[in-house]
C-alpha cells in the first residue's frame, strides 16, 4: 500500500501528469520534455526524479543522453487497485451496530 500511496502522491501534480501523458508509448530525453513546458531544466528534472522514485518512470542512458519511459508495473499496480475498488463499490454490506450504541 505504501508503494501505491507514493504513486498517487507523484501523480498528484499537473506537471507530472502531463509528463506521464507525454511518455505514453515512447521514450523521451529531458530536453524533449522540457520543450513542452515553460519551466527550467532543474524543475523538470525534479519532477522526473519524483516520478522515478515512485516507480512510474525509468531512465536509460545512451551516451550523454538520458531517456525516460513509463514502467508498466506501476500502472498495473494502479489498475489492480482500481479494479478492486470498483468491485467493492457495489458491495453494501452493513456491519453490526456500533459498539458504543450497545448497552
Amino acid at each position: 500500500m505504501k508503494d501505491l500511496a507514493q504513486i498517487f502522491k507523484a501523480l498528484g501534480d499537473e506537471t507530472r501528469l502531463k509528463i506521464v501523458e507525454m511518455l505514453l508509448g515512447k521514450e523521451l530525453c529531458v530536453c524533449d520534455i522540457l520543450d513542452a513546458f515553460d519551466k527550467t531544466q532543474p524543475v523538470i528534472s525534479h519532477h522526473l526524479k519524483i516520478l522515478k522514485y515512485a516507480g512510474l518512470v525509468a531512465d536509460s542512458r545512451d551516451g550523454k543522453w538520458i531517456y525516460y519511459s513509463l514502467t508498466p508495473q506501476a500502472f498495473e499496480c494502479i489498475e489492480g487497485f482500481a479494479s478492486h475498488m470498483k468491485v467493492e463499490l457495489y458491495t453494501k454490506d452493513r456491519k453490526a451496530p456500533c459498539s458504543q450504541n450497545r448497552k
